[in-house]
């Protein structure tokens, strides 16, 4: 029996053998064709271009309505195939540099893949594997095979290195009992289509696909990311009754989707959703969000260039249609060099995480700041819609980016463009020292939202993405919640909102506690909405409160997660 520890991105437990899959390989060698060659070269990688437009065009059709997210990445496939500026790229690569169709694909490319892989954004990094996905497509057709169906039995468990969104999205459901990723986050394409089909998928198990073979028996756990190779029989009966108990818990939880999300003694609380790009407002939706608390915009950024206003205007108006009246936290800009092209900010940032990020970048680029603010403000006329500025760390940064917002505001007037007056303006309370001011900083805007990821990274001074110190991000941490209490009472004073939309907020184990701290407002991975919901109704104001008092009274955040996890466990047996 061997365990493998991943990140859970869909949740659920499935037993299964396993059903590996490769990826398609084709070895482009870097060859050159005769002048004379050339038109014919480019007739071929437009005849490619032409048949893979239609084998996407194909797979699109076979898609039903309940894999919405997967038809919306296949149609960007599309435009990307289907797209004049690089059938004339990679033309021009063959006529200049006389290599194959092949190669000149390849070529072209391999430089946008480079540049996407590079980016520390996590959404914008899992692109380059479309990328990818693209040009097996069209290579496939330029070397003349035939497409490759994986054909899993029923209740296979899916293992592999990746798994294209054309790979995922072709697979019967009937036949797939979950997913086992070696690559891969919370927003990579597979872990959207997982949710949407509704099976349990770990991602990011490294070389879990090296380690099991095709009929192992395999035990996915969607809810922990763990994922367990030929298990032994007592831990086949436990998972078999926790699978069982699983699948009718989230049976349940779909059932309770519409219900108020509301504790035992009538305290309303607002679940609202946390977006990386706009295909995932319509299952946020679905999983009974009631709104987007934040709706990260990172995405935009991904070519070589900032947007310009109306790049950022069409992506914020379909966010607002989606909604159809539920409002919309949109945050600028939070970005530095280690996540934005170089050539954007004219420089390579030596320490991108202390550096000139988020606000500080926008501030010193106003030009960047102005598009998005200009088109925010505009896009405000159609829905409710609210500004949140990342990364703030004192009053003199806030007041500077408000006084921007100003002008953004007199512009339009003077151009007689509408938009809405005195739209809500927040900032995302992610840096200590903005905690520690909070009640300075309480004085300048309409809203806190509390950004737990980078507060408790910069509080305990420990890089969370670095696997040796994992350990010691602890969100219960008490100097991490003596802040948190901080922040709150400082809205609380100023008669502000405060919510909260941190990882650690989609994390169930957490939410009795923010509870009973005084929050009100949740903002979570909109998997999590349901989970989250089931355990505010199954608790009241005043347990929430004893959990809360009794976290910030231990000593060590080892105490208080050990608490947590019992109170945790007595309110939902079922999972543990």
């Amino acid at each position: 029996m061997e365990t493998k520890k991943g990140i859970p991105v869909s949740p659920g437990v499935s037993i299964g053998e396993a059903y590996l899959v490769g990826q398609e390989r084709f070895r482009v060698r870097k060859r050159t064709v005769r002048r004379s060659r050339v038109l014919a070269e480019i007739k071929r990688l437009d005849k490619a271009l032409e048949k893979t437009v239609e084998e996407l065009d194909g797979e699109i059709l076979r898609l039903g309505e309940e894999l919405y997210i997967a038809r919306q990445v296949l149609e960007s496939h599309r435009a990307i195939v289907a797209d004049p500026h690089l059938r004339d790229e990679v033309s021009q690569t063959i006529e200049n540099k006389k290599y194959t169709a092949e190669y000149a694909l390849v070529d072209v490319l391999s430089a946008y893949y480079k540049r996407f892989e590079a980016m520390k954004s996590e959404y914008i990094s899992d692109r380059a594997n479309d990328l990818l996905d693209v040009e097996r497509k069209v290579l496939r057709q330029l070397f003349g095979r035939k497409q490759r169906r994986t054909k899993a039995g029923a209740g296979h468990i899916i293992v592999g290195h990746t798994l294209t969104p054309s790979e995922a999205a072709a697979l019967d459901r009937s036949t797939v009992g979950g997913f086992a990723i070696d690559v891969g986050g919370r927003t990579s394409h597979i872990a959207i289509i997982a949710r949407a089909m509704r099976m349990p998928a770990v991602v990011g198990l490294e070389n879990v696909s090296e380690m099991i073979s095709t009929g192992d028996t395999v035990i996915i756990d969607g809810y922990t990311g763990v994922v367990i190779t030929d298990p032994d029989e007592e831990t086949l009966e436990e998972y078999r009754w926790k699978a069982s108990v699983s699948e009718d818990f989230y049976a349940r939880l779909q059932t309770e989707v519409r219900l108020p999300s509301e504790t035992l003694d009538g305290y309303r609380i607002s679940i609202a959703a946390n977006i990386e790009f706009p295909d995932e407002i319509h299952s946020a939706l679905e999983w009974g969000a009631t709104g987007v608390g934040l709706y990260r915009t990172e995405f935009l950024y991904a070519d070589k260039k900032a947007p310009d206003e109306e790049r950022h205007y069409r992506s914020y108006r379909e966010a607002v249609e989606d909604l159809q009246g539920r409002y919309l936290v949109i945050r600028t800009l939070d970005a530095g060099a280690d996540k934005f092209h170089d050539e954007a900010i004219g420089r390579t940032e030596p320490n991108p995480f202390l550096g000139c990020r988020s606000i500080r970048l926008c501030l010193e680029h106003p030009e960047i700041f102005r598009d998005q603010i200009r088109a925010v403000l505009r896009v405000s006329s159609l829905g409710p819609v609210r500004i949140l500025l990342p990364m703030v760390s004192n009053v003199g940064e806030l007041r500077s980016a408000k006084a921007l917002i100003r002008e953004v505001e007199d512009e339009l007037d003077r151009e007689g463009v509408e938009f809405e007056r005195d739209i809500p303006l927040g900032i995302m309370v992610e840096v200590p020292s903005a905690a520690l001011l909070s009640d300075y900083l309480a004085r300048e805007v309409d809203f806190f939202s509390i950004g737990t990821n980078d507060l408790v990274q910069y509080c305990l001074a420990v890089d969370r993405v670095n696997e040796r110190i994992a350990h010691l991000y602890q969100p219960a941490h008490p100097a991490i919640l003596r802040l948190v209490v901080q922040v709150i009472e400082a809205a609380r004073d100023r008669s502000i909102e405060v919510s909260i939309c941190g990882e650690m907020c989609s994390e169930p184990i957490y939410t009795i506690l923010l509870l009973g701290l005084g929050l009100r407002s949740f903002s979570v991975s909109p998997i999590a909405i349901p989970t989250v919901k089931r355990i505010l109704r199954k608790v009241t104001m005043r347990d929430a409160v004893e959990v809360a008092q009794r976290c910030l009274e231990f000593e060590t955040a080892e105490e208080g997660q050990e608490y947590l996890e019992t109170r945790l466990k007595s309110l939902l047996p079922e999972l543990f």
